[in-house]
């Protein structure tokens, strides 16, 4: 993974300290600078496929098991930290490129400009396309528009995003359902038999399901999809019981293992190591 110029002025967690696996997600390094205590840090985070650019920087809060994107590059992370001190203060930085503030920009055209709002919200995805909520919703737009063919993709994109920084919202789910099985694509092709449904259960067909689907992405031309969906996997089975773990063989140490090694294999980056 690609060290941003920036590097030297962080406090940058040591690899066994502060790397990323199944939560935080593999490609995820703490930095200790502003933290918070009690799991809540921020960290530098490669979104996959992107190792070789500079890293965004993601806020991880412990107690929701989930990841948010806080600043767009490390330069104005180190701006904002130097700004307040070290401190999390009421200082703010300038940062165009930020993804959840351009969302948020985005919503007041939902509705009254729909094109508008699809032009914005392509360039977001494509900035950074591993946020269930930003795919979900360019999905409902195209739909708006007609455009079945792109909602039907935006929607799978929304289920093969990074649950880590999101769930994806039951109607992403319930969109590439009604679009009809795509037999090119692993997801759609199996839309029907999954749920959205997760945990309190001895055996959850859905972990099958995505395993499958998971070795169908990687065989194809576009195996990062199935990165993420082995990532979800990962993350997932992290939060069941240990004796569901035991019943469906999930060991994290060895998890972690493999699929840093798929990562190696498919990306040519383990995402463990900054250089």
């Amino acid at each position: 993974m690609k060290a941003p110029a920036e590097i030297n002025a962080l406090s940058l967690a040591e690899a066994d300290a502060g790397s990323g696996g199944a939560y935080p997600s593999l490609g995820f390094r703490a930095v200790w600078d502003a933290e918070l205590g009690n799991g809540d840090f921020f960290g530098l985070y490669w979104p996959y496929g992107r190792e070789d650019r500079d890293p965004i920087v993601c806020d991880m809060l412990h107690d929701e098991w989930s990841l948010v994107v806080a600043f767009s590059n490390v330069r104005s992370f180190v701006k904002w930290v130097e700004l307040n001190d070290g401190c999390r203060g009421e200082q703010t930085v300038e940062d165009p490129g930020f993804v959840g503030r351009r969302f948020q920009d985005v919503k007041p055209l939902l509705q009254a400009q729909p094109e508008a709002a699809i032009s914005a919200l392509q360039q977001i995805c494509e900035d950074f396309p591993e946020s269930a909520e930003y795919w979900y919703t360019l999905a409902g737009q195209l739909r708006r528009i007609g455009d079945h063919v792109g909602a039907h993709h935006a929607a799978i994109r929304s289920f093969t995003s990074n649950w880590a920084f999101g769930m994806p919202p039951n109607g992403a789910l319930k969109m590439v359902q009604n679009a009809g099985e795509n037999t090119d694509d692993p997801i759609s092709a199996c839309s029907r038999h999954l749920t959205m449904k997760w945990g309190g259960t001895k055996e959850n067909t859905n972990y099958d399901i995505l395993k499958h689907c998971i070795a169908s992405y990687l065989a194809s031309p576009t195996p990062i999809p199935g990165l993420l969906l082995n990532q979800n996997y990962g993350y997932m089975m992290m939060m069941e019981t240990t004796s569901f773990q035991d019943r469906y063989g999930f060991d994290l140490s060895a998890w972690i293992q493999e699929h840093s090694d798929l990562c190696q294999q498919y990306l040519g980056d383990s995402r463990t190591q900054i250089c």
